[in-house]
């Protein structure tokens, strides 16, 4: 190594302790991230580091080495410390950059004012680049594996805290609340539930991982810290009922991520308010009713502001009055033109001009499929009467055709 660079160091390795205590002071002034920690300790602990870094860094450098195999453990082991204090990522490579700045400023404050001088100066920058990029990717490697582990048995333990919560009695819920705590639902929070699904394009296979990310990430908590549980068929979220993230709002920026990345949409239901453990079945059972009302026109719906009485009784009528649908009105109603067709000569106050407008048809086919179904059902929609028991069974045909049972049958109780 040239003279001048080595008179550099020198003069570096003397200002070390000083260096980072530099380092120290701006980590804990400027990254915001490090605040979860709350110890009053942090500013000794990382001045500690950063001088153990700056040896590391030194000896290397004399030995025109790569960071030594302890360096890098050294490293990776912090990380995973860092992790589970929820010290987010951003935050470390931030203090890994704050490090880089000062250490760059020191060489430079070193350096004499001749052209090889100032050479030399840049030539152990550009060491020190090299140095902190093998660091800092051990560094985020090990973070990363760390909270993928971490957020994989996150969700495990939520979703068997939910299946807890949704099947236990009331006396066994303050022997979970403990648990609920550690996962992060506060017992003195205002809450709701929501129940959300992921309408994936077939050739995508990944659609829940990714949704609940992005419910996550709308909740303006780090993921780990946000109760959003994958399941099979669903998602379940326990979410603000009110302030400046509340369930209405988060949903909404997710359903906008997921749409703009992966061409998918989501709807949600979304239960009552609650407090306490006790209160979450309740609040579970209601995003499900919610939700069957969801659609491309209204993909969020609340219970129960959102959802219409006349709706929700046929919606949730079950198998006992679909068996009360004639055969004939069910072989009918089965047709999903025809059912348009009601549903949007309901909606217009039963006027087939206006049915007509919305469905882009002339009056003259809706005049004829009413007629139809008058003929084959024995109801004429025309009537009052009959349009509500016809509207009733397209619902209910309609529900029990969307919720087909393992066995081949109809379930229409949702």
């Amino acid at each position: 190594m040239q003279s001048e660079a080595l008179g550099i160091l020198a003069r570096f390795e003397a200002r070390a302790d000083e260096i980072a205590h530099e380092i120290a002071a701006c980590t804990v002034d400027e990254v915001d991230g490090f605040r979860p920690i709350n110890d009053a300790n942090l500013f000794t602990e990382i001045e500690t580091l950063a001088r153990r870094h700056l040896d590391a860094f030194l000896s290397a450098v004399h030995n025109s080495a790569a960071p030594s195999p302890e360096v890098v453990a050294a490293s990776r082991e912090r990380a995973v410390v860092r992790a589970r204090e929820m010290v987010p990522l951003a935050a470390l490579l931030h203090s890994y950059l704050i490090a880089q700045r000062v250490i760059s400023a020191a060489i430079a404050s070193e350096a004499g004012t001749d052209s090889q001088s100032r050479g030399a100066a840049l030539m152990l920058t550009a060491m020190t680049f090299d140095y902190n990029i093998q660091v800092t990717s051990a560094m985020a490697d090990a973070y990363v594996e760390f909270v993928q582990g971490d957020l994989a048995e996150l969700d495990s333990a939520r979703r068997i805290l939910v299946e807890a919560l949704l099947t236990s009695e009331a006396g066994a819920l303050p022997a979970l609340t403990r648990r609920a705590i550690g996962l992060g639902f506060d017992p003195e929070r205002t809450y709701v539930v929501a129940v959300a699904v992921v309408d994936v394009p077939e050739a995508m296979s990944t659609g829940p991982r990714w949704a609940s990310q992005a419910i996550a990430h709308s909740t303006g908590r780090p993921e780990r810290q946000a109760f959003v549980v994958s399941r099979e068929l669903d998602l379940v979220a326990l979410l603000d009922a009110s302030g400046p993230h509340r369930s209405r709002l988060v949903l909404e920026q997710a359903r906008v991520t997921i749409e703009q990345t992966h061409q998918s949409s989501l709807r949600a239901g979304i239960g009552s308010p609650f407090l306490g453990l006790a209160g979450f079945s309740g609040s579970y059972q209601e995003a499900r009713r919610a939700l069957r009302h969801s659609d491309g026109e209204h993909p969020l719906v609340s219970w129960p502001e959102d959802v219409p009485l006349f709706d929700e009784l046929t919606a949730s009528s079950g198998e006992d009055a679909a068996r009360l649908v004639p055969d004939s009105t069910h072989r009918v109603l089965a047709d999903r033109t025809m059912r348009d067709t009601l549903e949007a000569f309901f909606a217009a106050d039963l006027n087939v001009a206006e049915a007509a407008a919305a469905l882009a048809l002339h009056p003259n086919s809706v005049r004829y499929r009413l007629r139809r179904i008058a003929d084959l059902t024995g109801r004429d929609p025309r009537r009052l009467a009959d349009m509500i028991e016809l509207i009733s069974a397209a619902r209910v045909v309609a529900a029990t055709t969307r919720n087909p049972k393992p066995d081949g049958r109809a379930d229409g109780s949702g």
